[in-house]
This record gives C-alpha cells, sequence and structure tokens, in this order.
C-alpha cells in the first residue's frame, strides 16, 4: 500500500490527536502545536467583536436575537437560568474561589489551572471600563432586574466559560474515558446556558455574551497551551506531596 493515503490523512490526523488530548484533560505537545494558534485565532475574533461593539451602540443581530429569546417560553429551564443571573458579584467570587480551593486540594496542577484561568475575569473588569458599553435600555428589551455597571463583555459569560472549561480540563483525567463526553457537554450546557439567561434578563445584548465567551476560551486555550513545565507536576498533591518524594 503506497504513503499517498497515509499523507492525505495526516493533516486530518493531528487536530483529531490534539482534540483527544484536551478532552482527555493531558494536553501534550501535539495539542499545543494547535492551542497556542486557536487562542490566537479567538483573540482576533474578540477583537473584531470588539471593534463592531465601539462602532456601533447595538450590532444589527442584537436586537432581533434578545427580542426572539425573550419571547421564548423557557419552561423549567427558567429556573437554573435564575440561579446563574442571581450569582453576581460577591456570590461569583465565592463560586470561583470555592472551585479553585476544592481542586488545589484535589489535585495542585488543577488548581494552579483554575487559578490562572481566572485571570480572564480580571480581564473581564478591564476591558468593561475601556469599552464603557450601556446595557441594553429598558424601551428595546424586557429588564427582568436592573444591573448596574457596563455590558461589555459579559463577565457572567466571561466567568462560566472558563470555570466549567478548566473544570473539565481539570476532572477529565480522574474521570474513565467512557463518561468524558458527558463531562464536556455538561460544560458546553452551562456556558450556552448562561449567554441565554443573560440575554433573556436583559442584562446584556448577544454580541456581549459572544465577547464573553471568545474571551474565556481563548484565555483558557492559552491557559492550556503553556508548557508542562510551567506547571506543577499533575501526580503532586498537597497531602501527600512529601510522602509521594520519599517514597521516590
Amino acid at each position: 500500500m503506497s504513503a499517498l493515503p497515509k499523507d492525505a490523512e495526516a493533516p486530518l490526523a493531528e487536530p483529531k490527536q490534539a482534540v483527544a488530548e484536551v478532552i482527555a484533560g493531558r494536553p501534550g505537545p501535539t495539542a499545543r502545536r494547535w492551542l497556542g494558534p486557536t487562542a490566537l485565532v479567538v483573540f482576533v475574533l474578540f477583537a473584531i467583536d470588539t471593534f463592531l461593539v465601539v462602532q456601533n451602540d447595538v450590532l444589527p443581530f442584537d436586537y432581533p436575537i434578545a427580542l426572539f429569546i425573550q419571547q421564548l417560553n423557557w419552561g423549567p429551564i427558567v429556573y437554573p437560568m435564575e440561579l446563574i443571573n442571581a450569582s453576581a458579584g460577591i456570590w461569583q467570587v465565592l463560586i470561583g474561589a470555592v472551585a479553585i480551593v476544592a481542586l488545589f486540594i484535589f489535585e495542585r496542577r488543577a488548581g494552579w489551572l483554575m487559578l490562572i484561568g481566572s485571570i480572564s475575569s480580571l480581564l473581564d473588569n478591564v476591558i468593561k471600563l475601556i469599552i464603557s458599553r450601556q446595557r441594553p435600555p429598558a424601551d428595546l428589551v424586557h429588564i427582568l432586574s436592573p444591573t448596574t455597571g457596563f455590558s461589555f463583555p459579559s463577565g457572567h459569560a466571561v466567568f462560566f466559560t472558563w470555570m466549567a472549561f478548566m473544570i473539565a480540563v481539570s476532572l477529565a483525567p480522574k474521570t474513565r474515558p467512557v463518561f468524558r463526553p458527558v463531562l464536556w457537554a455538561g460544560a458546553i450546557v452551562v456556558i450556552v446556558l448562561t449567554c441565554i439567561a443573560r440575554v433573556w434578563a436583559g442584562a446584556h445584548w448577544p454580541s456581549d455574551v459572544i465577547g464573553g465567551v471568545l474571551l474565556g476560551v481563548g484565555w483558557s486555550a492559552f491557559v492550556l497551551w503553556l508548557p508542562e513545565r510551567w506547571l506543577p507536576s499533575p501526580a503532586f498533591r498537597w497531602f501527600r506531596g512529601a510522602g509521594a518524594r520519599a517514597a521516590s
């Protein structure tokens, strides 16, 4: 059999291997070759979204999508959306802190990934002040609960994107391969539900939550791209580190 078919499959094989490594929570050299460019592309998309937001008070798709989401009957999905909307301010900080500490206890490396990932929420606050986009007005959308502060990017979208992404990456190595798709599907559901919830509440335009997701995904990809030598060993844990080193 000639080498041509193998050469033809090679360009497709490497991205598949990269995706498999990320889903397994163990990004290796193959994944890192793709994570860097992926983060760059996502940041470029975020920059484009930011430019459009700066140039336009409301993007052409903002109002139609917001109206569509607010007119739908979401049934029992309203309850998790209300919980997501309620997790603002100090509650969001508390949720993030608990998740970071819990993963530090579970595995030091996982805690570091979460801690570095949380920097995206700090970037979100800085960008909010720079862009200073006003939130959707009551004469255009229905405001379920008045929210203070600026609108772009959505802090909820940034927060739940990096947190869901990092938790999935951190737990994947300890999860049986057959259950990993469920773990990642759960992370995606949380992110999508957060985006819908913020637009449904009238707190953000769709372009705000798109920007939030792009910032969260881009920063998460950047964190996973970081060389492994910059992170603590996956085998080291806080409560057995000394014993493990002594045994070795």
